[in-house]
């Protein structure tokens, strides 16, 4: 599978062609082709994988999240944890698309997601988000998408970065609201840009903590997208800054400049 990388005879070139699931964190409401495949990588993870997305059906894409099933091997109690992430496409008509996305997700013990100098966010046990996710295409480069749905989660704990005037928040066994709305240009076919506003669960920065505001912006290149190469012309790179506010104690995390980039490979098999 992972020979196609290297392959000469990809049918995807440039951004303005390319399917986009999550840009700069948004909800969109495509489904990739059957055995068309993303891979990504954040350097953060390094040397560990990321995820990666299967297209089971032209229906059915899959997400796979390898960095909790294989990092969990390296903890107590050393077991893989499950994290899946489904979207079903409901409707495309073209300019107009409607897709079901479910995710879920089991950590074995406490998992800090954020710690000092940050407010600290840690979680456990089961969690579940369903959205409804609405695509439009506006015109021939610009995108709108809307997504709406709820998450359930059995343990969220959030602590305030003010260690003098201490806030916290616990809870338990909760529903909560989502929604997130984001666009895209994709100016050329090397380079497009985004920005996704939210609230609740999303899936990459800080992801599947509900409850949260984030804000969203930068771009996303393809840099070699004309190569005879596979491995760079299928090669993309997203670089986003955010700014994610928890209000049940008051805290912002900021990354101001979209420099560091998530690496993907996208093609078709």
């Amino acid at each position: 599978m992972f020979l196609a990388i290297f392959a000469s005879s990809d049918t995807l070139r440039g951004l303005q062609k390319d399917i986009f699931l999550h840009p700069l964190d948004g909800f969109t409401a495509y489904t990739l082709h059957k055995n068309e495949v993303v891979y990504s990588q954040s350097l953060f993870t390094l040397p560990l994988p990321s995820w990666a997305w299967w297209g089971i059906t032209d229906r059915i894409t899959a997400e796979i999240d390898l960095l909790p099933l294989i990092g969990g091997l390296f903890q107590e109690p050393h077991l893989p944890v499950p994290s899946f992430n489904f979207r079903f496409r409901l409707m495309d008509k073209g300019k107009f698309a409607v897709a079901l996305e479910v995710m879920y997700q089991h950590l074995w013990r406490d998992v800090y997601q954020s710690e000092k100098p940050h407010p600290i966010v840690k979680r456990r046990g089961n969690s579940l988000y369903a959205h409804v996710n609405f695509s439009r295409k506006v015109g021939r480069r610009f995108y709108v998408h809307l997504s709406t749905g709820f998450t359930y989660q059995d343990y969220l704990y959030i602590s305030g970065a003010d260690s003098v005037n201490p806030s916290t928040v616990e809870l338990r066994n909760f529903f909560t609201p989502d929604v997130s709305l984001s666009l895209g240009y994709r100016w050329r076919p090397w380079i497009s840009f985004h920005g996704a506003a939210s609230h609740g669960s999303t899936f990459k920065y800080l992801d599947n903590v509900p409850r949260k505001w984030q804000l969203t912006y930068g771009f996303r290149l393809a840099p070699f997208y004309g190569s005879g190469v596979g491995i760079l012309r299928n090669m993309r790179l997203e670089f986003a800054a955010f700014c994610i506010y928890l209000p049940d104690v008051r805290e912002t995390i900021v990354f101001p400049v979209p420099l560091i980039p998530y690496f993907y490979w996208q093609w078709r098999l």
